[in-house]
């Protein structure tokens, strides 16, 4: 059998007309495309507005920035979330302060984050842990009770709700990342949504230079710059492809619950082997994601995976174990133990129910042997 990989992007004969309609209009920069897939992507996740960026990480940077965190404010982040979510708090000369996660649902502890506010606390990024939540309607009303702003990553949880909402909607600002891995890609590419129309015409100034939101139209003042901006502007190209994605999207929702459910039912007989409480139902799960009982157990189904042609990928390391963040490992008992054991399987929509079967043998013949 050809490998397995752990993920792959799927794209074909749409995504390329679309392209070709972007070569032939003569314009590749912020034009018709880009509004197009802003709203459709705001009426999907059903936001009033929508702000298309170059990657999810300049979306975190530009959202913050647009609620006014500044050097020396503190924002609360997860210990286990991709690097990019404190960097983006450095960027704007802030101080990320970790907290640690709740073992059920790998996101932030609310609990804990009660304990490290202070003076200089301005907002919380809770990140949603493979398309799961925290409760963010009790978290909203902690943040609204002690005048704090909530900015969603919610990178990994494009189709996932809490409710009737989707997730990254009732906070202050949510975040979205269309990379290479994500259930949607335009290559790379980020979105931010607000129902705050101050806020979304902040994020227009900043991603285009610190003009005046709608200036470029009056060439007069097309130079003048109300702040200091920067140039996160999408393109036509990758607008395109994110059109003809969104057209797949509710298939590739579809694709990755029925995923979760038959990795779940072929491997629930494997005492090793723990699932992470999942409401399939309004969760739609990035990658298909499984905890091993120890390290050493996942490192060595990761080898004979391996050998068998079957990617797979480690969960992130806690952020408190990495060089420019370096913590107390004491502090973070759930993020360090989850980290040690999580493993994503292959997790593609492309993936074949045969293919999927076939890993699954696999695994089953690792642990009888």
């Amino acid at each position: 059998m050809k490998k397995i990989n752990q993920i792959e992007p799927s794209l074909g004969n749409e995504e390329k007309k679309e392209l070709i309609d972007v070569i032939d209009s003569g314009w590749f920069t912020e034009a018709g495309k880009t509004k197009e897939f802003e709203k459709r992507f705001a009426e999907f996740v059903g936001s009033k507005y929508a702000i298309a960026v170059t990657s999810g990480t300049s979306a975190l940077f530009l959202g913050l920035k647009a609620m006014g965190i500044t050097k020396n404010d503190e924002v609360l982040v997860p210990d286990m979330t991709f690097v990019a979510s404190p960097n983006a708090v450095e960027l704007c000369g802030a101080k990320p302060v970790l907290i640690d996660i709740e073992a059920k649902s790998l996101n932030i502890n609310q609990e804990k984050l009660k304990e490290k506010i202070t003076k200089k606390t301005k907002a919380i990024m809770p990140v949603n842990f493979n398309g799961r939540s925290t409760d963010i309607f009790q978290l909203k009303e902690f943040a609204e009770k002690n005048d704090l702003l909530l900015i969603e990553d919610a990178c990994h949880a494009i189709g996932s709700f809490y409710g009737t909402k989707h997730m990254g909607t009732v906070s202050n600002i949510g975040i979205f990342s269309f990379s290479t891995p994500k259930i949607i890609t335009t290559g790379q590419g980020g979105m931010i949504v607000t129902n705050d129309k101050n806020i979304y015409e902040k994020c227009l100034s900043l991603k285009d230079f610190g003009r005046e939101s709608g200036v470029k139209k009056n060439m007069k003042k097309s130079f003048l710059h109300e702040t200091i901006g920067y140039n996160f502007k999408f393109t036509e190209f990758q607008a395109a492809v994110g059109i003809a994605q969104m057209k797949k999207l509710k298939n590739r929702i579809k694709r990755k619950k029925e995923m979760f459910k038959l990795y779940k039912e072929l491997l629930s007989g494997i005492r090793k082997i723990e699932f992470i409480d999942t409401d399939i139902q309004k969760t739609t799960p990035w990658m298909i994601d499984i905890l091993l009982n120890t390290n050493k157990i996942r490192e060595e189904l990761i080898n004979y995976l391996n050998k068998n042609n079957i990617g797979t990928r480690i969960f992130y390391p806690p952020i408190h174990s990495l060089n420019p963040y370096k913590n107390n490992n004491k502090k973070f008992l759930v993020s360090t133990n989850v980290s040690k054991r999580g493993l994503w399987m292959p997790s593609s929509t492309t993936l074949t129910d045969n293919e999927l079967e076939y890993v699954c043998k696999k695994i089953k013949q690792f642990f009888m042997n």
